[in-house]
């Protein structure tokens, strides 16, 4: 093989390779992510008081509605069966507000 058929080579595992990711990270750690960053916002509120806990699931099926109507890749994050939601724990903000989100779709 000479050189140009490397180059040629390396560069297309190198879209074939960002484009594996791109799609993997999109199925998996963008979930993550998404789920995480609404967790702390949540559990930061309640914290400090700003939303009572009481308040969580009603703040994540308004979420989830706005989600829904124009953010429809981002609501995508937030779908759970029927059987997750139910075990989710009365006592987590995170669980209700994800539980509130499913709700509001």
């Amino acid at each position: 093989m000479n050189k140009m058929h490397v180059t040629l080579a390396v560069v297309v595992s190198l879209i074939i390779g960002g484009v594996v990711g791109a799609l993997g990270y999109s199925k998996t750690a963008a979930r993550y992510d998404a789920m995480t960053t609404a967790c702390v916002m949540v559990n930061q509120a309640v914290e400090h008081g700003i939303l009572k806990p009481e308040q969580v699931k009603e703040l994540g099926e308004l979420t989830g509605q706005t989600l829904k109507k124009d953010y429809a890749s981002v609501a995508s994050k937030f779908k759970f069966s029927e059987k997750q939601l139910g075990n989710a724990s009365e006592g987590s903000n995170c669980s209700q507000f994800i539980v509130g989100v499913n709700a509001g779709q």
